[in-house]
């Protein structure tokens, strides 16, 4: 599992296919690390009609990313090699 470390920049969230029945929502974050490199990553991507469930950890997910960029911390963010869908990300509190 790949590790990226850095700061995220920019927090992207997108409707596909909107009021159609495979209507789905993206969340997709920027992230740069300490060298400048940029890396756009997938927080979340599922059916608008998902169970409530998966809904609220899609939130939660997005309020802590929020939380980390507006307070300019360091994340960790994991991921499958050769993807940029994230697994699991981590905020580093001083």
């Amino acid at each position: 599992m790949a590790e990226i470390v850095g700061r995220i920049t920019n927090i992207k969230l997108t409707t596909w296919l909107s009021g159609g029945p495979n209507e789905f929502d993206t969340c997709m974050l920027t992230v740069v690390e300490a060298n400048g490199n940029s890396s756009l990553m997938i927080l979340w991507n599922s059916r608008s009609n998902a169970p409530t469930i998966d809904r609220i950890r899609e939130t939660q997910r997005l309020a802590l990313a929020r939380e980390a960029a507006f307070r300019r911390r360091t994340v960790h963010v994991w991921h499958e090699s050769g993807s940029s869908i994230i697994t699991s990300i981590q905020v580093d509190i001083p």
